[in-house]
């Protein structure tokens, strides 16, 4: 997003916050798909396998040698725990080569600072089941994760390359970036002074994106699916000021075909957008609930 000023919906401190978290909520989402029982460790199984301390286990952690776990909720049956800390399975490999060195004379100092820059193998003869979980997990596998827990996190809503927008929860456009504005409003939603005419389902009924996008029903559907969640029929009458009766039928029909969407923590829908002049363009729209509202993003890269 540029550093252009915009005119009417202004910068919210919150709406950063909002960014960070989503980002965190996708990495976890997705980090969870990799943690099996066969190929990640508890600290406990660790310890049983090669037989170190557990003060150990934490000295080799604080300096660098094995990642610091990753911390999420127990994979099995773990009655009463709530978070438990994952190592992957490599770090066996890792702790007997520190083994060894010692056995030849080495410092912990000295072994740390071979060790450093060599990433925890993630390949074949460890029991990871393929090559995109190494992909995915690369960043926390590696002698340079210090770093990145040591700087403070600086991701802001700047860092959006694509479409992304925030609706509050009578469905006006709080937050939105140029991408949004060009590839799925198609028209200048910042410039918009007036919150009502900023309403999601409003903008979508606006000529200019019906000239762009001949499925423009089906992004009616998607955003009502949220709105089943908290909203009445009856509401859909009202839902923005000056709604024509062919606009209110449209969106009534709508609610009454359309599920509540599940308000889980993320989630995420293929959407096809079919352009007047014949192409198309598919996105993986990932949303999340805040208490401010809803975000959503719209990801061009996995198609």
């Amino acid at each position: 997003m540029t550093n252009k000023k915009i005119n009417c919906i202004s910068r919210k401190p919150y709406l950063d916050s909002i960014f960070i978290q989503f980002i965190l909520f996708f990495i976890l989402h997705f980090m969870s798909d990799y943690i099996h029982d066969t190929t990640w460790l508890t600290s406990k199984e660790i310890l049983l396998k090669t037989g170190i301390s557990r003060a150990t286990l934490n000295n080799y952690i604080k300096m660098g040698i094995i990642p610091r776990p990753l911390v999420k909720k127990p994979v099995g049956d773990m009655d009463g725990t709530k978070k438990i800390g994952y190592f992957p399975y490599a770090v066996l490999e890792r702790i007997e080569w520190v083994k060894r060195l010692k056995r030849e004379g080495n410092s912990m100092e000295d072994i740390a600072i071979q060790l450093k820059d060599i990433p925890i193998n993630i390949g074949p003869g460890t029991d990871v089941e393929s090559r995109e979980a190494e992909r995915r997990t690369e960043f926390m596998l590696t002698g340079r994760q210090d770093k990145v827990f040591e700087e403070p996190l600086k991701l802001t809503l700047d860092d959006i390359r694509h479409p992304a927008y925030l609706i509050n929860y009578d469905f006006q456009v709080d937050w939105l970036n140029h991408q949004a504005e060009d590839r799925i409003f198609w028209q200048k939603v910042s410039l918009i002074k007036d919150r009502e005419s900023r309403n999601v389902f409003k903008l979508f009924f606006h000529w200019q994106f019906h000239n762009r996008v001949r499925n423009w029903r089906d992004l009616l559907s998607f955003h009502m699916s949220f709105a089943r969640i908290k909203y009445t029929r009856s509401w859909m009458e009202n839902i923005y000021r000056g709604i024509s009766e062919k606009e209110a039928a449209i969106l009534l029909e709508i609610y009454d075909r359309v599920e509540p969407f599940p308000a889980q923590t993320i989630t995420h829908r293929t959407i096809v957008l079919l352009m007047e002049e014949g192409t198309s363009e598919t996105y993986k729209v990932y949303s999340t609930f805040f208490k401010e509202g809803v975000f959503f993003l719209y990801d061009p890269s996995g198609f």
